[in-house]
Order: structure tokens, then sequence, then C-alpha cells
């Protein structure tokens, strides 16, 4: 049994208050957190299953070595199920700065792991039986050298995963690839690696990664095609024997410095991509959008581009972004409302063929600098919000906030 610590029941019901929803939340914390571990720095989660890093932990003498935690749904509710770590782990692998999720595998990034040279990054492949987590693989690229930062996205199915290394010179400097995997027999087994056709030096290839089928975008936010750091969105399909280039996706109205696909999230044929340095009209600078793009025939057309509609210069609009069928998440993670920089959740919902704003939804007990919304996870209709700027165990020790989505 973990101790009572472990969870916040923060509220059981939904109350709204001047346009903001206090869904009903639960807070999880980490049994042995402390200042400056940042749990909740990446999140994922999966039916009654959520994955939840910590990246700056100290682990023994180790320092940021990196830990992540599972928290699994019951008849109590979510509860601490058990902390992963590296093996071996080593000072400063930043382990759990990336995560991923999917059925009975857990995958985590550390960018700065050093087996291919320094800070040429891993991915540590864990899966469950039987309740029970376990180690299986550590990947890393075959052609990774130092600085690749192999790790720093990932994204899974049932079987396929590609995990981006956006600063990987593939040919030149940082123009970033994407590497995919297919599983065998309990196994991940490396299958291609993915870089634009047109990549051009410091585009950042991989710094956002999305699977969903046979499809996979990959965004290259400092992509200067449309304007300098306006970004792009690469859109791979599989064919049955490899990945091909189905599309490049920009924003109609792409600007400089606006990292267009710094975030990525897709279902089906629906992407979702952020844009979250986008200035916005009246809202102003860095106010942040995210872009909505449709796939019909094998051709990408923009669709809707979301805004916040009580958007305010430097909220950041879009630092996170999730989505299924009919549900849009887009988080502003410096959105004041609640305090300076505490962070917002802005909830669309898909009627009618249109993407439109439902709701937003901040965390009860927030406070200024929080930054509620730093990643974001989706399943069915429940969100895991990271916050690892929380302080509830020290400062920067880190939270994440379960949200139910309503209908």
């Amino acid at each position: 049994m973990m101790p009572a610590s472990v969870i916040t029941w923060l509220c059981c019901c939904s109350l709204v208050l001047s346009g903001q929803v206090y869904a009903q939340q639960h807070k999880l914390l980490a049994h042995d957190g402390k200042a400056g571990d940042q749990f909740g720095f990446s999140v994922a989660i999966d039916g009654t299953t959520a994955l939840v890093g910590a990246h700056q932990t100290d682990v023994n003498t180790l320092p940021d070595a990196g830990a992540a935690y599972v928290f699994s749904l019951g008849a109590t509710g979510w509860q601490q199920q058990a902390t992963l770590f590296a093996s071996p782990a080593n000072a400063g692998d930043t382990f759990g700065g990336n995560v991923a999720l999917k059925n009975h595998h857990a995958m985590l990034g550390a960018i700065k792991r050093d087996d291919k040279g320094e800070d040429a990054g891993a991915v540590f492949a864990f899966s469950r039986s039987a309740g029970s987590w376990s180690q299986q693989q550590i990947l890393t690229a075959s052609d990774g050298k130092a600085g690749d930062a192999f790790g720093q996205s990932i994204a899974l199915t049932e079987r396929f995963m590609v995990i981006g290394a956006p600063h990987s010179d593939a040919p030149l400097q940082d123009s970033g690839s994407a590497y995919v995997y297919v599983l065998d027999r309990d196994k991940w087994r490396f299958h291609s690696k993915l870089t634009a056709n047109d990549g051009a030096e410091g585009d950042l290839f991989g710094i956002s990664v999305a699977i969903d089928g046979t499809t996979i975008l990959v965004g290259a936010d400092l992509n200067d095609e449309r304007a300098e750091k306006a970004g792009a969105v690469y859109v791979y399909e599989f064919d049955g024997t490899q990945w091909q280039q189905q599309a490049k996706l920009m924003a109609e109205d792409g600007a400089t410095a606006d990292i267009f696909g710094v975030r990525v999230a897709l279902a089906g044929d629906t992407a979702l991509i952020s844009a979250r340095r986008a200035d916005v009209g009246s809202a102003g600078k860095d106010a942040g959008a995210a872009y909505i793009f449709s796939r019909s025939k094998g051709q990408w057309t923009q669709s809707q581009k979301l805004v916040a509609p009580d958007g305010k210069a430097d909220d950041r609009f879009a630092r996170g972004v999730a989505l299924n069928n009919d549900t849009a998440l887009i988080s502003a993670m410096q959105h004041d409302a609640s305090g300076n920089n505490a962070g917002a959740l802005y909830v669309f919902k898909k009627q009618q063929g249109q993407w439109r704003y439902s709701s937003k939804i901040v965390a009860s007990d927030a406070v200024a600098e929080d930054r509620f919304g730093w990643n974001l996870a989706l399943s069915n209709n429940t969100a895991l919000v990271a916050v690892p700027h929380r302080s509830d165990k020290g400062a920067a020790s880190g939270a994440a906030y379960v949200v139910q989505i309503t209908e």
C-alpha cells in the first residue's frame, strides 16, 4: 500500500467559475518526491495506466539520473504501481525526460545518455508481466553520435515505435532524423531511418513525433521554408514494406519563429500541430496557436486554426497538444488566470465537422509558476496533465493531474 500522500483527491465533481472549469481531478505525486525532481516533465496514459517521468531525480548517489513512475487505476483510485530506473544508470542521463506507453510496453527516453558519445541519447524499453515491470532493452541509434538527443520524442502503437533524434546530423548539422522500430516477438527491432527529403541545417526534424496506425508525423519546428523558424511537419505512410513521405505540412499563415511542429498529435486522418510561439492578432506576441490538418484520399489540407478565446501575449497556447477522434486538448502553460504562469488547459470538441471551443480547465489548487500543461497525454476521455514546476514536495518536485474530460 502506498502512502496516502501519493494521491490527492482534489474534486469530486465539475464546477464552473468565471468560465473556468475545475473538472474532476486527481493529483499524482511521487511517494519519494524531492525538490528539483521535476516529476511530470513528461507524461503518457493508456487506459487505466499512467506513466510519469521525473528526469532530474537523483538515483542513489547519481544526480539527475532520472526515474519514471507507473500509476494504475483501481477500485480505490490511482495508486503508484512501480518506480522505473535505468539499468545501468549514470549521473546526468535524464532518464524519463520523454515517455510513451501502450498496452504493456513503456518507453523511456534518456537524451543525455552517453553510450554512443556525449548526449547521444538512448531509449529504454520496459514491459509489464503479471503486474510487474522490468527493463527489456536499451535502444540506441546504430549510427548514433555525440549530441544527437536520440529519445527527444517517442511515440508507439501496438506494432510500431518512432523515436526522434532532432540534433542528428543527417546529413547536415542538427537537420535531424527519426528512427522507426517494429515489435517482433516482444522485442523492438530497427526498421527504418527517416529524414526530410529537403532537410536543412538546424531544422530539428524529430523534435516531435506521433503515430497512429500506419501514419507517422515528424515535426521540424525550425524549418525555414515558410519563414525563418516558422516550422514544418512531415507525414509518412507505411506501404507494407517501407515508410514513404506523403506530405509536408506548413501553416498557411506561418511566420518567423512560430515553431510550428514543436508538438504534434495524430488521430486517424486528423493532425493537431502546435505553433506555440505564434503571434495572434490582438492577443499579442507568443500567444500561440494550433492547427488542424485533415487528410482525404491521401491529400492533407489545413482545415482550421485554433486559438484561445481569451488568449494573451506569452500564454504559449499549444505548449502541449493531445487528440482523439472528437476531442482536442491544448494547453497554455503560461496562462495567468490562476496566477502568473499558472497555466490552463483548453478543450475543443468536434461538432458537425468543425472543432469548437468547449471549456477551459485549471487546477483547483493552482498557484503562480505551476505551468499546468507543460505536457499532455490523452486516453479516451481521461487526460494526464504535466506540472513539473509544482512544489508540493519541494521546489519543482513536480506533479501530474488526471483530469476527466466531460462528453
